[in-house]
């Protein structure tokens, strides 16, 4: 049996030692191998190592070499820059000190020159004191010589040549100021021409009078004996309601309506008018008649304020000043209905301001707004241009308008062109024909007017009245009146028919001083 196992166990053991030992080989073997490819790899980096370090020498030295150059380049290039502003520094400290020794040379010669204007100065002083003395010297040999011959004190000389030159200054300035005015009032008058032609010119207004209807006729006798009846209580009742006076004509079958309110006098003849088609009247007819009237009336005051409004463009009004410039349609002064008047006051004045460079708005509204006053109630305290104006003035007017409505009448100095384009729109509309009448006492009573204060001076010897009330023509006594007195004198008269006189447009006052020279031949 060990027989048999034993060479089954030497045949491993050799088998064992032959694997290992072939295995010993083969590992060599391999060994050998990496070892000949890793100095193959060694000497492959080392051959790759240096082909590098050459390139990267190669490349060195190109960079080093353009680089040289190129610092080179730059350093002789900055050279030449520094060469070049030292060159510059020099020239401008070269053209420094030119400039400078050129202001000190003229610095000294303007210093040379001076100091002999001072010297001559100051000769020409002592030349002139020299001269001012001989003058006090020879004025005051004069004046003894003069006392002496003339035994005359020296202050009564002095005083009577003090007079005469006096007096021969105020004539100078007199013919001075006579030339100055006439002047100014020969460009102003052309200038006014022209603006007041080129206004009325573009303004077209038919020259027709306005007349209101103040009166109703009855046709029913049946409705007329109701109300204006002997023991007919309507009558005093509707003058009651309405606040106006009503007179009947029995003979014409006409009533009138009279009263200090034109609103309220419109409104009782719009009731008067409306109950005159009724075929039963009562109070309580009567009463609603009114209160629809009323309705109506403002209902149209504020439609008439609104249009006036509307045609001269004018914006931002208050609702109070169109319902005012409304009942303007029912005021009537010297005839001319006060509606239509501002409104042709807002129109000119508008035209106006825009010849003369001004704001056509304000102008259109100073001049619509210029009668106001004349709508409001009597109960109210002033002439109707300060209470329109304060009327205005509290309803958000600029206080430009404000004070070219106050002063329309000279109730305040005008002192705005927005003011006299406003007294100049309302005289231009007052004087238009068709506009206004004046009865024949008013005519009369202004003729007299007129006379009285021309005779009221003592210098008038006659007074004549020209031209329908227009101009006036004082004559004088040339011994007593000279032509500064004469030109004082018509200043006087004038200002006094402004103060004292109501009239549209303008006065002329002309004084005459008849000078006759007179002599006989033998």
């Amino acid at each position: 049996m060990t027989t048999l196992i034993l060479p089954f166990v030497l045949g491993f053991f050799v088998a064992m030692i032959l694997g290992f030992l072939i295995a010993y080989l083969n590992l060599r073997g391999r060994l050998k191998i990496a070892e000949i490819e890793a100095q193959e790899l060694i000497q492959d980096a080392e051959l790759a190592a240096e082909i590098q370090i050459k390139a990267t020498e190669e490349e060195f030295e190109n960079f080093k070499d353009e680089n040289l150059e190129e610092v080179e380049s730059e350093a002789l290039l900055a050279q030449a820059q520094f060469d070049e502003l030292n060159s510059q520094l020099a020239e401008e400290e070269e053209s420094f000190t030119e400039n400078y020794e050129s202001q000190r040379r003229r610095l000294q010669s303007r210093e040379d020159q001076l100091k002999n204007k001072k010297n001559f100065l100051d000769q020409r002083t002592a030349r002139i004191q020299q001269l001012t003395d001989r003058e006090k010297d020879l004025n005051q040999k004069f004046s003894e010589g003069l006392r002496d011959k003339v035994q005359t004190p020296i202050e009564e000389l002095k005083e009577s040549v003090s007079a005469q030159l006096t007096q021969e200054a105020k004539n100078i300035g007199t013919k001075k100021a006579q030339w100055i005015e006439q002047n100014a009032e020969i460009h102003a008058e052309r200038e006014a021409q022209r603006v007041l032609s080129i206004a009325l010119n573009r303004f077209a207004r038919p020259y027709c009078p306005e007349r209101g209807i103040q009166s109703v006729h009855f046709k029913d006798g049946a409705i007329k004996d109701q109300i204006f009846g002997s023991d007919s209580e309507l009558r005093s009742y509707i003058e009651k309601v309405c606040g106006v006076d009503i007179v009947f004509y029995q003979e014409y079958s006409n009533a009138a309506v009279m009263g200090f309110d034109p609103v309220r006098r419109e409104l009782g003849r719009l009731v008067l008018d409306q109950i005159s088609t009724l075929k039963k009247v009562d109070k309580d007819i009567v009463n609603q008649t009114v209160e629809r009237c009323k309705k109506q009336l403002f209902k149209k005051i504020l439609k008439d304020g609104n249009k006036i409004a509307q045609e001269l463009n004018i914006r931002n009004f208050h609702e109070s000043i169109r319902s005012m410039l409304g009942a303007l349609r029912y005021r009537y002064s010297y005839s001319q209905n006060q509606y239509f008047h501002v409104g042709e006051v807002g129109w000119l004045c508008g035209l106006m301001s825009a010849e003369l460079g001004l704001e056509v708005e304000r102008g259109r509204r100073s001049g619509v707004l210029h009668d106001i006053g004349k709508a409001m109630d009597h109960s109210k305290e002033g002439g109707h241009a300060v209470i329109g104006a304060e009327f205005i003035l509290e309803h958000g007017e600029k206080p430009d308008v404000v004070h070219a409505v106050r002063a329309h009448h000279y109730d305040e100095t005008p002192s705005t062109e927005l003011a006299f384009l406003t007294i100049a729109a309302d005289a231009i509309s007052g004087a238009r024909p068709g506009a206004r009448r004046s009865t024949v006492d008013s005519y009369t009573q202004k003729m007299a007017d007129l006379e009285k204060i021309g005779r009221s001076f003592k210098e008038v010897q006659s007074t004549y009245i020209l031209s329908a009330g227009r101009e006036i023509r004082l004559f004088v006594d040339s011994g007593r009146v000279d032509d500064q007195k004469a030109l004082d004198l018509s200043k006087q008269v004038a200002q006094k028919i402004e103060d004292e006189c109501n009239y549209p447009g303008t006065i002329k006052v002309t004084v005459v001083r008849q000078t006759q020279a007179i002599d006989y031949a033998q």
